[in-house]
């Protein structure tokens, strides 16, 4: 690269270190030192280190940068240098690798307290010699936790590849044989001290310092939110006094991950990997993260249902000794109890629920890295989410053409499209929205510009300090001499070029002599006065606030002479045309989803990086905020008290009630800072009492906020660090996704509450019914095998509920695990099963006459009380799943049916079956028994239905 190499050919003529090094010296760093200590240190001192490094490098003028550090120049770095660097600095990756994640995601299954609860029954069993309890509930505890690691290992692998799945090459300069040569290498190879050239559609592989540029802008979209680009160049000055380094608003720094628009250039890598302000924000996701709305919830059934076993288990013990004095099979009844009590299915169930869910939003191409996180969705009342590239296209569009003074009109985008279909320099994103637009419009407003009829005869390119272009086109159907300049560009810096604005409502569209209806004369035109530009001005800050991005369009006649130039000077006497306005459009889904969203009751709250305006225009096309038609002042009394700023929010900090008070009533927050979004997210969370948070982010400065929420969402387009955060990656950029998800967790979350609900209450009234039974019967009314057995059938039969149906209504609000809630239906439902029971207990004391311990008849009484606890458990199974009448407003699944009815038929066989039912110590019951059992369960359901209708007129829920 000769003209790079000749730029800093001689550096002590261009820049003397020692003139500049006494205003940007840092107390931490010296030159002959590497920029970044490759040791993790505090994120604090990190984000200290990073900008001190930066600082050091940008705050220099060009000329000085290769005087900082030994071996760098701008030739570019030898082979031996570079491979050097990168053994001490590692790849350039900005997510650390996590050899093990593996075994950490193993012992996260392990440790699940009701696997814990499960484990301490099972080694109690098997330390009192009960070993078939003990392997049926450690089977029990192996099935769900290999199942949870096997799918959570599995979207582990998909969400790792995905990341490692995208390959870049970056250009650098390699210095060999005496001279640079230009290469290309995997980025992860790029190394500090390299010396990269970029163009248009290229991300800077770490945090760079331009040392040459070409009209560049770039994109910092990942990092602050902003659609726009902005605009960079080199720094030629030493630093003002007291002048600092802002890492986000600066001329010359390009950070990982942002890349560049236009131009073209030069810059030198600076650093890379974990020392880039990328990585920095990584050491808040290395913290533990805190308990989602699920984990909490299973916490505290969890401590229920161990406080309950607690309780009750020493009681059935007491009483079981005092009656029959055998405290040692007392102690085998209570701990038979105390498994009977414990639904040790619930972790099966959980697991397979999720794994089912997992398996149905896989199909909508949805990685589900974390089990919880499905619940964790359908217990979401808040969706947070970004706003470029998930709430919109992330793509520059036109939205209007007007006058200066706001009226829509067709010229200033006819004149725009001639001016940017015609310039040679690199497109810019708002060139392409222009051309577009027009070319893709299939209205008759446009067929006055004759494509292939004007001819450029000069350009002006745009560059970054007039912020303007412009073209000189002959018009068409005249003799080459009649031109038109057509400027477009800034506001401001287009206004200071006119003299005249143009009339509108005098002008001759109808005249088809003029091309385009366009006519510059006196008659056309207004003198330029201050009140006309302040008109301008007003209009333009109204459309502004409207979230719009304008570029201001001129023209003026002018004379095309042979071989003739145009230059900067020639943009002068303009006059105004109007107004392009552009604006990042909608998602296509997006309003439709939102709708979605707010019928299932789920919030959407908006929380970006980028400006206020832009956010609010986004938020009255999607409904979430009132949208006023009068006037932009009235919208802005309307929206206050819905948008906070980034600014405002930080001075709310130090009072609590204004700030708890702000964050629950706004619906936009603006200008947030990574850290900022983070708390907003926190502070969510709190509110009423703990409700469940979600996060859609894609961004690295989304990465925090996601891995806050109780389920963080990224898309597979978005940043390493935005996925390696998340817990659920949408390989699809939709918010249909999302409302699909928030259903399927409310599916997964209501069979689960049916479960548990279903299990507690049961196992809650057969408790009652073994204490009438301890104080009675001088037998036991059933074995602790017997009552394992009963216990494990009951499960089985609601190992289908994962597959069951659920009632519309159960998902149009979230739903959580409640404590209180299970509590409360155990107690009511639970002891309605006990008077059959003892019903039971009754038809054996006075219809068999089963009254002593020694009585031959005792296992035939045994076999009774399962046969009914079993079929009125199953058989009312239909009944608790739904609050509606079952088989007529409310049908299970098939696979409900059969299972159910499945397990019954066993039930009723296995006291039949010769080898089983002598082992259980069974005997087949007299047929008149069976007449006693059908009126029974009929007695049992009509019971229950009264008492369900009852419950839910109190309190108002059932499931």
């Amino acid at each position: 690269m000769p003209s790079l190499a000749k730029l800093f050919s001689s550096r002590s003529s261009l820049g003397n270190l020692e003139k500049h090094g006494p205003d940007i010296a840092t107390p931490d760093t010296e030159s002959n030192k590497s920029p970044i200590s490759p040791q993790p240190v505090a994120r604090e001192v990190q984000e200290q280190l990073i900008c001190a490094t930066l600082s050091r490098f940008a705050q220099v003028p060009v000329s000085a940068v290769f005087v900082l550090e030994p071996g760098w120049n701008p030739g570019g770095l030898s082979d031996e240098q570079a491979s050097l660097i990168l053994k001490t600095h590692g790849p350039n990756t900005p997510v650390a690798e996590r050899p093990l994640a593996a075994l950490r995601m193993l012992w996260g299954a392990i440790v699940n307290p009701f696997n814990i609860l499960l484990t301490i029954l099972a080694i109690i069993s098997a330390a009192t010699q009960q070993i078939p309890t003990f392997i049926v509930m450690m089977a029990m505890v192996f099935a769900s936790t290999g199942l949870r690691y096997w799918q959570e290992l599995k979207s582990m692998i998909q969400a790792v590849n995905l990341i490692k799945s995208v390959t870049t090459n970056t250009r650098v300069l390699r210095y060999r044989n005496s001279g640079s040569e230009e290469l290309e290498i995997d980025q992860r190879n790029v190394v500090p001290g390299d010396i990269i050239a970029v163009t248009s559609g290229d991300v800077f592989p770490g945090d760079c310092v331009l040392i040459t540029a070409e009209a560049i802008t770039i994109t910092q979209a990942s990092l602050t939110g902003e659609m726009m680009p902005i605009e960079k160049t080199v720094r030629l000055a030493a630093p003002g006094p007291g002048e600092t380094l802002d890492l986000l608003h600066n001329d010359n720094v390009c950070l990982a991950g942002t890349s560049v628009v236009t131009g073209n250039g030069y810059a030198l890598v600076v650093s890379t990997g974990k020392d880039t302000y990328m990585a920095s924000i990584t050491s808040e996701l290395s913290k533990r993260r805190p308990e989602n709305a699920t984990q909490i919830g299973i916490r505290k059934v969890s401590y229920v249902l161990m406080a309950f076993t607690g309780v009750m288990a020493p009681i059935v013990f007491i009483v079981q000794g005092a009656v029959s004095k055998d405290w040692k099979g007392a102690i085998m009844f209570a701990i038979a109890i105390a498994v009977g009590i414990t639904p040790e299915m619930l972790p099966m169930i959980v697991t397979s629920n999720l794994a089912l869910s997992a398996v149905r939003v896989a199909r909508k191409k949805v990685i589900v890295k974390r089990f919880d996180a499905i619940q964790n969705l359908g217990a979401v009342r808040i969706l947070c989410s970004d706003k470029t590239g998930t709430l919109t296209a992330d793509l520059v569009r036109i939205s209007m053409s007007t006058t200066g003074t706001g009226d829509l009109s067709q010229l200033p985008i006819k004149l725009a499209y001639i001016n940017s279909s015609l310039q040679t320099g690199s497109r810019s994103p708002i060139d392409h929205a222009i051309v577009d637009f027009v070319d893709q419009n299939e209205q008759d407003m446009f067929t006055d510009i004759p494509r292939d009829g004007w001819v450029k005869q000069g350009e002006v390119p745009f560059d970054s300090s007039r912020r303007l272009l412009s073209v000189l086109v002959s018009r068409p159907g005249g003799d080459g001499s009649e031109g038109l300049l057509i400027t477009k560009g800034a506001v401001e810096e287009v206004l200071d070029l006119c003299v005249s604005v143009y009339n509108h409502q005098t002008s001759p569209s109808s005249d088809a002599s003029e091309p385009l209806g366009l006519d510059i004369s006196p008659s056309t035109t207004l003198i330029f006065t201050a009140d006309e530009r302040q008109k301008i001005l007003d209009t333009a800050q109204r459309l502004n606030e409207d979230g719009l991005r304008l570029v201001a369009v001129a023209c003026r006649e002018q004379l095309i002479k042979p071989f003739m130039t145009i230059s900067c000077s020639d943009e002068s006497e303009l006059t105004f045309i109007g107004f392009i306005g552009l604006l990042d459009p909608l998602k296509p889904d997006a309003t439709q989803a939102i709708k979605d969203l707010a019928a299932l009751n789920v919030q959407v709250r908006i929380l970006t990086g980028d400006a206020p305006a832009v956010a609010a225009k986004v938020a009255r096309d999607l409904g979430l905020i009132p949208s006023c038609q009068h006037s932009s002042t009235a919208e802005n009394e309307k929206d206050e008290g819905l948008i906070l700023t980034g600014v405002q929010l930080a001075a709310l900090a130090d009072d609590q009630d204004a700030y708890k008070d702000a964050i629950d009533r706004c619906i936009i927050f603006a200008k947030l800072s990574p850290y900022q979004k983070l708390e907003v997210v926190k502070a969510l969370r709190m509110g009423d009492g703990g409700r469940a948070v979600a996060f859609l982010g894609d961004g690295v400065n989304d990465a925090l906020a996601i891995r806050g929420a109780d389920v963080g969402i990224s898309v597979d387009s978005g940043t390493d660090i935005a996925k390696e955060a998340a817990d659920v990656i949408l390989l699809e950029k939709s918010l249909a996704v999302v409302a699909d998800g928030v259903v399927e967790g409310r599916l997964t979350l209501i069979n689960t509450l049916k479960y548990i609900k279903m299990a507690t209450s049961s196992n809650f009234g057969n408790i009652f019914s073994v204490l009438v039974a301890s104080a009675w019967l001088p037998y036991q009314p059933m074995l602790p095998l017997q009552l394992l057995v009963q216990n494990l059938l009951y499960d089985f039969s609601q190992a289908s509920i994962p597959w069951d149906n659920v009632d519309p209504e159960y998902l149009v609000a979230p739903k959580t695990w409640g404590a209180k809630s299970i509590i409360r239906f155990m107690i009511c439902l639970g002891p309605f099963s006990s008077p059959f029971d003892i019903i039971t207990f009754s038809i054996n004391w006075f219809h068999y006459g089963i009254r002593t311990l020694d009585n031959p008849l005792v296992p035939l009484a045994q076999t009774h009380w399962f046969l009914e606890g079993s079929l009125t458990q199953l058989f009312i199974i239909h009944f608790l799943r739904t609050g509606k009448l079952p088989f007529i407003q409310s049908r299970a699944s098939i696979s409900v049916v059969c299972t159910t009815f499945g397990i019954a038929g066993i039930s009723i066989a296995i006291p039949y079956m010769p080898k089983i039912n002598t082992a259980l110590k069974f005997t087949p019951p007299e047929p008149i028994y069976y007449s006693y059992l059908l009126a029974m369960i009929i007695g049992y359901a009509m019971v229950v239905h009264v008492v369900k209708t009852l419950y839910q007129l109190v309190f108002k829920e059932w499931l």
